[in-house]
């Protein structure tokens, strides 16, 4: 064995006992085909909420707000909405068309995307109001935006409400039928109608106004619901449980089957889950811990494996979120992360193996 394999492999080694070994098969457990990637020079230690796509640029949300270009490398700040005189920290962007729709800690703005965006405040969302979340929701294609914010905050339990825009974020309206206890975690467009996971309960409604609790609901065993997600084909539906569970449904919610996501070898706990994403025929869905597990599409989630691979910034990340951009060989997926910074992957460049990605 040559100096170069036995060092590599003595690197190997070393990660795998500080990590507690790698329990993924086949790409996740061989480093061979690893290579350098690129950095572009986005603060490796941010927490970053959201990523999304306007006017040529991609733009993420990390209490302030980056932008680069499409086609090229180093992300820029961009100007923040001012509340009171102060710059407020953006907690999450939306994108519908050229305008930005932007989620602070004092309500919602919105501006037409651009290097010095120009942000107003949107109607509708008190400015008393945190936004947790703001998004396009996937599936509509009236690109219909979903705002979740906390209303009222105690020591014991807080108060949330969910806001709903049609004009491109200028303004907003309450969405009915969501208990104010209930934490909104996400929503789609699936099987003509809207879903949407609050607390331990699924939700659907024809339209947003007539949502109510979805029966029968996937057995969740008390935990809250996180992700929500339709894949490419249209015909299956995930949702996410806190509680190391993958819930699908393949007849629009009639009945539901689950897979449980096992936990890293000698860790002892739920696998708390977070949102999805599709690459090809993969199902990656995100964790608190430990970065993010796949599955075959149409396979038992049960099955995942854990990724990336056991070298990547992403091996033991908080996954927030994920967001998907391109077609064909200009596809992007970006990883966001609480504290490890924003990563992507080029599936066309990787060559299917999804454990390499490029830190931001």
């Amino acid at each position: 064995m040559g100096a170069r394999r036995v060092l590599a492999a003595a690197v190997v080694a070393a990660a795998a006992a500080l990590l507690g070994g790698c329990e993924g098969r086949g790409i996740y457990a061989t480093l061979a085909t690893e290579a350098p990637r690129a950095n572009r020079d986005l603060n490796d230690e941010l927490t970053v909420n959201s990523v999304v796509s306007a006017g040529g640029h991609y733009y993420a949300a990390a209490g302030g707000v980056w932008r680069r270009g499409h086609a090229q490398t180093n992300w820029r700040p961009v100007g923040r909405p001012r509340g009171g005189g102060n710059e407020l920290r953006v907690l999450g962007l939306a994108a519908a068309g050229n305008t930005l729709c932007a989620g602070t800690e004092q309500g919602v703005f919105y501006a037409a995307a651009g290097e010095r965006p120009s942000w107003r405040r949107a109607e509708g969302v008190a400015g008393a109001e945190q936004v947790q979340r703001v998004f396009a929701v996937p599936g509509d294609r009236g690109g219909t935006l979903l705002a979740f914010t906390i209303t009222e905050q105690k020591a014991d339990a807080h108060a949330y409400k969910v806001y709903s825009s049609a004009d491109g974020c200028r303004t907003f309206g309450a969405v009915p039928g969501v208990p104010a206890a209930a934490r909104p975690g996400d929503a789609a467009y699936a099987f003509g109608a809207y879903w949407l996971t609050a607390g331990a309960k699924l939700y659907r409604g024809e339209t947003l106004d007539q949502l109510a609790e979805h029966s029968p609901q996937p057995d969740g065993g008390g935990g809250r619901y996180r992700g929500l997600f339709l894949n490419d084909a249209e015909d299956r539906l995930y949702v996410a449980g806190e509680n190391d569970y993958v819930h699908f449904t393949t007849d629009q919610g009639a009945a539901w089957s689950k897979g449980k996501i096992e936990p890293p070898a000698g860790v002892s706990g739920a696998v708390t889950l977070t949102r999805f994403t599709q690459i090809d025929s993969a199902i990656l869905v995100g964790t608190e811990a430990f970065g993010f597990y796949r599955f075959e599409d149409g396979s038992s989630p049960g099955g995942a494996v854990r990724g990336p691979r056991l070298t990547s910034q992403l091996y033991a990340a908080h996954v927030t979120g994920f967001a998907r951009f391109g077609s064909g060989d200009d596809r992007i997926v970006f990883a966001a992360t609480a504290g490890d910074g924003l990563s992507s992957i080029k599936p066309a460049d990787t060559g299917g193996r999804l454990g390499t990605w490029d830190r931001e």
